[in-house]
């Protein structure tokens, strides 16, 4: 979903609901992600989401997946309660096959078995919003992005000086304190936000099955960014995102897992230093972009009476990359995007030596924009793969706007290429066989999607669809007894829709389905995927000062599969409130409660899921 109505389908602003209108400043917000230059939402024909910092306040969550659950064509799947492995699934892509980006940064591990994004530590904190991307995108994005893009952009400070202090706290023994402050003076603009969450959780092995220990989790979060204009036409900036967590594990999913001694620390930072330069009345951009990313996993299981296991090991993943784009606009309807990258990965463990890859890119797009209706775009990109050879994507998207009935047509189709991941190519053998084959080869895709989005009674009526394909081949897969080969292919097709109604200026109502049909080389549906899902959301301005947020999501059933015995999960659906009464100025109290039907229902077969939780807290602004 791509156009300016598909921005507001996430859209939870706490005071918007007093506005007798839509914003128009709403309707074009701009995105990224599409094209890497900000582009209104409404004028791309690629499909996209994109949530704001206000979308995140008004859900109270702490985390940027359980912000991402109700986004149409996207999957959420958690072992567990708070820091357990997350992860995230677009358009029945694997997980690995989605590029995780923050302000640039590429903070897939390189040290994973897939080079993916576990979302299990990335809290809300400093978030100004977030862009999903869906498709194809390895012509702008390289070789992670085989099934789409998610990207967290930092929150840019501005205006006068000022400070916060948050404080909650709830079930399962959980708190949180967080401090922020931001501002701009003269040419310099800052944001920080600091924030520390424990939780003595629940266990993490499904406790129906008699596992009764629970797993605790603590995460260390500190977030900055800096934007300096030193010269009018040169500007600077600079980030950094810091995560340190520790949690419990348990050895399993299922009964009598509990493991009492099983925990793992993690530490990440994501660093990007960035230069912009203007040329020629602003019609030449430059940018230079130096980005560095790290991933630390130290995971310690010491033996006890019930378990004799032991595993202490330690994996690390580093990147760095350059990349220098350049952005020219010989016309107001012609825009051409280029530019060349270089980027180096490192994978280092205990158990092996250190191995990388370095991977260069070269890779242009070209943006027009006819009579202000007709928006076409196409790209090209060259990889060189220091292990996985070459390799050429293009991609290309349409907008078709029909302002005289409020219509919008949509489509793109791409390529999209993944290289296999160092611990693919040259993970060494185990206790069951090979792991590593430096003979493997990348893996492909390619996907197509079209839409339409269509507005009624002065945008008070928002309704669109959008029917996709992809076609996955030469998938990697595990084998015991032979390790990482080249086996698998699969496809997914769906429809993606949607619905906003607003009859009365102070409640917004929002609902969402979707429906993915996916297959592997078997003809089997592919795992951990549901067929359907939906959501509603309703915000409800109670007075000026109070306010209501409802999130219902559903999900159909699922199967799993778990040592060759498969296994389908029941469809669930779960109840979600939020909201927050300001007192005065400076002090707002908030909460919310979570499950509120206390729904048993599991995400992956054998591990413990929240029942009915509250959780509540104050901030203070000044």
């Amino acid at each position: 979903m791509t156009c300016k109505l598909r921005v507001l389908l996430l859209a939870l602003p706490a005071t918007a609901a007093l506005a007798a209108d839509l914003s128009p400043s709403r309707l074009d917000t701009l995105t990224v992600t599409a094209s890497r230059i900000p582009v209104p939402v409404r004028e791309s024909g690629s499909s996209i989401t994109v949530i704001t910092a206000e979308d995140i306040a008004a859900r109270k969550v702490f985390t940027v997946a359980d912000v991402l659950r109700s986004v149409p064509g996207l999957d959420v799947v958690q072992n567990g309660g708070l820091g357990r492995t997350t992860s995230v699934f677009l358009r029945g892509a694997n997980s690995q096959h989605t590029l995780v980006l923050i302000d640039g940064i590429e903070v897939n591990d390189p040290a994973s078995p897939g080079a993916g994004f576990d979302f299990a530590h990335l809290t809300v904190d400093n978030i100004e919003r977030i862009e999903i991307l869906r498709g194809p995108q390895s012509t702008l994005y390289g070789g992670d992005a085989i099934g789409g893009v998610i990207q967290i952009f930092t929150r840019q400070g501005h205006g006068e000086p000022r400070f916060g202090f948050n404080a909650e706290g709830g079930s399962y023994g959980t708190w949180k304190l967080g401090g922020a402050a931001s501002g701009k003076h003269d040419r310099l603009a800052y944001s920080i936000a600091a924030s520390q969450l424990h939780s003595d959780g629940f266990s993490a092995a499904d406790s129906r099955l008699g596992n009764h220990e629970d797993d605790g989790y603590k995460n260390t979060t500190v977030s900055a960014r800096a934007d300096w204009q030193a010269l009018d036409n040169l500007g600077l900036d600079a980030v950094v995102r810091f995560h340190h967590s520790e949690a419990d594990l348990d050895n399993c999913g299922g009964p009598g897992c509990d493991d009492p001694n099983y925990r793992q620390d993690s530490d990440q930072i994501f660093a990007r230093t960035q230069g912009t330069l203007d040329l020629l009345d602003h019609r030449w951009r430059q940018q230079l972009r130096l980005s560095y990313s790290r991933t630390e996993r130290h995971t310690r299981d010491r033996p006890d009476p019930a378990d004799t296991f032991v595993d202490n090991s330690a994996f690390r993943g580093e990147k760095f990359k350059l990349d220098w784009q350049n952005t020219v606009t010989p016309t107001d309807w012609d825009t051409l995007v280029f530019g060349i990258t270089s980027e180096t990965e490192w994978m280092n463990a205990d158990t092996l030596p250190t191995h990388s890859a370095t991977i260069n890119g070269y890779y242009g797009e070209n943006r027009i924009k006819w009579l202000e209706r007709f928006i076409t775009s196409a790209g090209v990109r060259f990889d060189d793969h220091e292990h996985a050879g070459d390799k050429v994507t293009w991609r290309v998207t349409q907008a078709v706007l029909l302002p005289e009935t409020g219509t919008k047509l949509h489509g793109s189709y791409g390529k999209g290429f993944k290289a296999p991941s160092l611990y693919q190519l040259f993970a060494p053998a185990g206790f069951f066989g090979p792991i590593g084959n430096r003979d493997l080869e990348p893996e492909r895709s390619r996907g197509w999607d079209v839409g339409v989005d269509q507005s009624f009674w002065d945008e008070r009526i928002l309704l669109g669809a959008t029917w996709f394909h992809n076609q996955f081949s030469n998938l990697i897969d595990f084998q015991f007894g032979t390790g990482y080969v080249n086996v698998a292919s699969a496809r997914s097709a769906g429809l993606e829709t949607y619905a906003e109604i607003r009859p009365l200026a102070f409640l917004t109502l929002r609902g969402t389905y979707t429906y993915t049909n996916t297959e592997d080389d078997q003809e089997q549906q592919l795992l951990r995927r549901p067929r359907h899902k939906g959501s509603f959301d309703a915000d409800l301005a109670l007075t000026e000062a109070a306010h209501l947020h409802v999130n219902v999501l559903t999900l159909g059933s699922r199967r799993f599969s778990a040592f060759s015995i498969k296994r389908k999960l029941p469809g669930y659906v779960v109840v979600n409130l939020a909201g927050d009464y300001r007192i005065n100025r400076w002090l707002t109290l908030y909460g919310r409660i979570d499950n509120a039907f206390d729904q048993e229902y599991e995400e992956v077969p054998g591990y413990g899921t929240s029942r009915v939780a509250g959780y509540g807290g104050f901030r203070l602004t000044f």
